[in-house]
């Protein structure tokens, strides 16, 4: 937890947010959204999602149906304006659903609010989309 918002503290939560997906775990998934009608959320080829629970359905929908799934985030981006982080990514995908392994390419755009009562980032908004990896692409662990 961070007293005020810093790019530290705003990229370790955006960090959560893959380590939770990579464990698939429900509970840390949902622990690291808002909880408010702004929530939003885009998965790759899916129609938009809007609202907490439609967007915790979704994660939840993906994670039962999903074996394993590991990511490299490449040209992670970060920007904090007031009480609002940005932090805009390659997600190179590894992952293993319905029994077959699949590889993505995925560039994301996630949206944080700073939660100052807490201390902490909470995620309203994911949106990925299918690209192309750029050339040159920065690893990040």
């Amino acid at each position: 937890m961070s007293e005020t918002p810093t790019r530290e503290s705003l990229l370790e939560a955006n960090a959560a947010f893959y380590h939770a997906f990579e464990a698939l775990d429900m509970k840390a998934m949902a622990a690291l959204w808002e909880e408010s009608d702004r929530v939003f959320c885009v998965h790759p080829g899916w129609q938009a999602l809007h609202g907490r629970e439609a967007v915790i359905s979704s994660w939840r929908n993906i994670m039962i149906n999903t074996g394993r799934i590991r990511f490299t985030l490449t040209n992670l981006r970060a920007h904090i304006d007031g009480l609002v982080g940005t932090v805009t990514l390659y997600e190179n995908i590894q992952s293993i659903a319905g029994g077959q392994r699949h590889t993505a390419s995925t560039i994301a755009t996630n949206l944080f609010s700073f939660d100052e009562e807490q201390g902490l980032w909470l995620l309203f908004h994911h949106h990925a989309s299918l690209a192309a990896v750029p050339e040159s692409s920065e690893i990040v662990n």
